[in-house]
């Protein structure tokens, strides 16, 4: 422990002494001059290995030590606080911070500055090491918010990169390595602190238009977004969301917020964090007029429905722009196993045959959808009305007739997830089909009003009547005038 004590004690005095050595004059328009050669191996190397004794022995040796500072580079740009920087060789930084202040706003070619290969790294001390000594500089010859707020080619910040990196690790790990270990370690650790030191770098988009924090909730990075929510004065997350939901969000999230990308992701811890510390998010819309409650649906991720739950008084309150509550959502974009469990939960009851601003009752949309396993969930349930119309006079065996024969519906806002049946498509044509059997097959016997169908020779041909006539064979009906001539006046309301 003493011989410990003695080496850093030498080392500090070595640093002290390199520290008073006089180098030329800095001059601010060196630090805006362009490369113009490569770098000895020599200096390089000593970079990395923080041999800053051996490095400064060749600077204060060299007349024009200003010239190498700051335009001979690295064949990636890289001057050498970059390389120190890249290694953590933290006696090197020290030193060209103090005599070459300049050097660190230093872009390369990519348009990393130092802070930005130290965070891709996962090296705190070094990032730390770098933010102090601007806010320590006497001279004040760099301002910090300016420098942490710098931007690479790709519109990413250090914490981006951190962020990126750090994720990006937990991701791909399928076995820990003690490496792995201390690249996700260091990533958080730097991501915290860059935080910690200026809170609004949290919100900045890159080119790709996603915030540092984003990219935590879009990487399920729990501990992460403890950070950032951690950092964040009691309700600016909330202000954020009211005030300006955007700052923190894609242009192709649809003018989601962060709940909504939660929601998606199936990411519940992270939605739980969001929700709790910002419940006004639960009850913002997207572009599509959707809640996150009505993503989860969609995407079927049961746990993260089941916590949003847990922050409405009244089911029949979440409604989207077109009236339609989660059953509807979920019988729409075909997630059986969150059909299934609406179903079995008592308190939502009165979900099962509400309309929408159409008149469709959730199994108006999964038999428009051509969702087979959704109709049949639904149609087998005693407390679901198979019977209702909607605004067009259409029961959910109507529909499937009116998209059979060529008919068509007014076109929703679509998320693409979810495409109604059309029969210019046979898989679609299929899947209509499909539908309309578990309908008839599902239908009271003695009340069953067989469809009229006005069917061309072209969609008799392409087995659309065939399909209808073996429906009511199996359900156990005559089908004497199912199928009508053209011109008999059919009309798919009565089904």
């Amino acid at each position: 422990m003493e011989h410990s004590t003695d080496v850093i004690q030498i080392v500090h005095e070595e640093l002290e002494q390199w520290k008073a050595t006089k180098f030329p004059v800095r001059n601010a328009e060196y630090g805006f001059s362009e490369p113009n050669k490569l770098l000895q191996r020599d200096f390089y190397n000593y970079a990395k290995e923080d041999n800053f004794n051996a490095l400064f022995h060749l600077l204060s040796n060299e007349l024009e030590v200003l010239n190498i500072i700051f335009k001979h580079v690295a064949a990636s740009g890289n001057s050498l606080l970059h390389v120190a920087a890249s290694h953590g060789s933290e006696g090197v930084i020290q030193l060209l911070c103090h005599h070459f202040p300049l050097l660190i706003t230093r872009k390369n070619f990519l348009g990393d500055n130092a802070l930005h290969l130290a965070a891709r790294a996962g090296r705190p001390d070094t990032i730390k090491n770098l933010v102090n000594h601007v806010k320590n500089d006497p001279h004040k010859t760099l301002e910090l918010a300016s420098l942490l707020r710098m931007k690479n080619n790709k519109g990413n910040t250090p914490l981006h990169d951190a962020v990126i990196k750090g994720c990006r690790e937990v991701k791909n790990n399928k076995g820990n390595t003690p490496s792995h270990d201390a690249v996700i370690k260091g990533c958080r650790e730097v991501a915290r602190f860059l935080v910690n030191e200026d809170l609004e770098v949290s919100y900045l988009k890159n080119k790709e238009d996603k915030s540092p924090l984003y990219l935590a909730v879009e990487s399920c990075d729990g501990e992460m977004i403890d950070y950032f929510i951690e950092a964040m004065p009691e309700g600016n997350l909330e202000k954020l969301a009211v005030g300006k939901p955007d700052i923190m969000l894609p242009e192709d999230i649809k003018g989601g917020n962060l709940l909504h990308l939660a929601a998606s992701m199936g990411f519940l811890s992270g939605g739980r964090l969001l929700v709790r510390r910002c419940p006004v998010a639960a009850s913002q819309r997207n572009e599509e007029g959707n809640l996150p409650i009505h993503v989860a649906c969609q995407k079927g991720n049961l746990e993260v429905v089941s916590e949003l739950l847990t922050y409405w008084f009244d089911p029949m309150d979440f409604l989207n722009e077109k009236g339609q509550n989660i059953l509807h959502v979920a019988a729409e974009s075909g997630q059986r196993k969150t059909v299934e469990e609406i179903l079995g939960n008592r308190d939502l009851e009165a979900l099962i045959n509400e309309k929408d601003y159409d008149g469709n009752t959730p199994l108006h949309l999964a038999a428009m959808y051509g969702r087979p396993e959704i109709v049949q969930a639904l149609a087998s349930d005693m407390r679901v009305d198979k019977r209702i119309v909607n605004n067009e006079k259409l029961k959910p065996s109507g529909v499937v007739v009116k998209l059979l024969q060529g008919g068509r519906f007014k076109a929703p806002k679509s998320d693409g997830m979810s495409k109604r049946i059309d029969t210019k498509h046979e898989d679609d044509a299929a899947r209509g089909r499909k539908v309309f059997k578990v309908l008839v097959e599902a239908d009271d016997k003695t009340e069953c009003d067989l469809p009229r169908t006005t069917l061309t020779t072209e969609q008799l041909n392409r087995g659309v009547g065939n399909l209808l006539v073996v429906s009511v064979l199996v359900a156990g009906v005559t089908f004497a005038g199912a199928i009508t001539v053209p011109g008999s006046g059919s009309n798919p309301s009565s089904l």
